[in-house]
């Protein structure tokens, strides 16, 4: 049985328009720094959604069904840097929820200057620069240290993860030597569980002699396996869904294992079903039923997983995990 069974609280402090439309009517942006920039009353607006989107009663729902974790994504601008706006009140009172509540939290740093992937979760959508300048690594992991020794002391925080989703055209050896950096200045304030993500390249012949380094220490291993970004899976039959599932991704999960622990750091029950080859006569519902049943089952070897995301304010059912409870798609408890 997995030992973390969390989701992500994503979209509070690190924003992304589909996540919550209403933030971005009459702003031309998909990604925070649009709305840093469009938005004149950027910061007013985000207090308020940093008080509301997510609340302490939401801590206490998720303790009372069984998750005993959250991934908290957040970004490299929490100081307030230009022309962003500091969380970082409202970072501590999470971690202070999540420790009155009892729910372990794995920080994760969402964004970088320069952005590491295109994605608007990344911070500016269309740009990836991070890579390009070595004053955008330093920042990065000067901002990890930063992160180690704020938060060290909270008996909530679980873990850091250093990096989300560095893009795959990344030359390996500037996230390798990425990441030991970074491993080294969280080293320098805390013990705790350092994340890696493995840069959409799971199967990359570096990862064995990486964390089998014996300078590694509590580490572990993050995979985000979805269903619905791979355009062959927009079109097939459900069957190559359950194939995946079963006999590749449990695969993978079982052979990294050998070396170091994995969590799926995201995942969710987002398919393309309206270009999909499907049985009529079984419900969207009953394959949705299937492909959390599915997920859930393989991930159990692994060492836990954090479902993304925890809320969405559209109709994007699957992927909002307390949506899916109340529409009985996804178990109401988690042992």
């Amino acid at each position: 049985m997995s030992e973390i069974r969390g989701v992500n609280l994503g979209g509070w402090f690190v924003l992304e328009s589909w996540i919550k439309p209403a933030l971005f009517e009459n702003i031309k942006s998909k990604d925070e720094t649009g709305f840093s920039l469009l938005n004149p009353n950027a910061e007013k607006d985000l207090k308020e959604h940093w008080d509301t989107f997510i609340v302490k009663e939401d801590f206490i729902y998720l303790k009372s069904i069984g998750i005993n974790s959250v991934r908290l994504p957040i970004p490299w601008w929490l100081q307030g840097e230009s022309p962003y706006f500091s969380c970082l009140t409202y970072l501590h009172r999470a971690m202070q929820w999540a420790t009155e509540v009892g729910l372990d939290v794995l920080l994760d740093l969402h964004t970088a200057p320069g952005c590491q992937n295109g994605f608007d979760n990344g911070g500016i959508q269309d740009v990836m620069t991070w890579h390009l300048d070595l004053k955008n690594i330093q920042i990065t992991v000067d901002k990890l240290e930063y992160i180690a020794d704020t938060f060290k002391d909270y008996p909530s925080f679980w873990g850091l993860q250093v990096l989300n989703e560095p893009f795959l055209t990344i030359d390996m050896d500037i996230i390798i030597d990425f990441y030991l950096r970074s491993y080294r200045a969280i080293r320098k304030h805390t013990n705790k569980t350092i994340v890696f993500h493995d840069s959409f390249r799971s199967d990359h012949d570096v990862w064995k002699p990486f964390f089998t380094n014996p300078e590694l220490k509590n580490v572990m291993f993050d995979l985000h396996l979805y269903h619905c970004f791979d355009p062959k899976l927009a079109t097939c039959t459900f069957d190559v869904h359950i194939d995946l599932i079963l006999n590749k991704r449990l695969q993978i999960i079982k052979d990294i294992s050998k070396f170091v622990d994995v969590i799926i750091g995201e995942w969710s029950l987002g398919i393309k079903y309206d270009t999909m080859k499907l049985d009529p006569t079984i419900s969207h519902k009953q394959y949705d039923k299937m492909l959390a049943d599915l997920q859930l089952y393989i991930y159990s070897f692994a060492k836990g997983y954090y479902f993304w995301n925890y809320k969405i304010e559209n109709d994007r059912l699957g992927w909002n995990f307390k949506k899916l409870i109340e529409e009985g798609i996804m178990p109401d408890h988690y042992e």
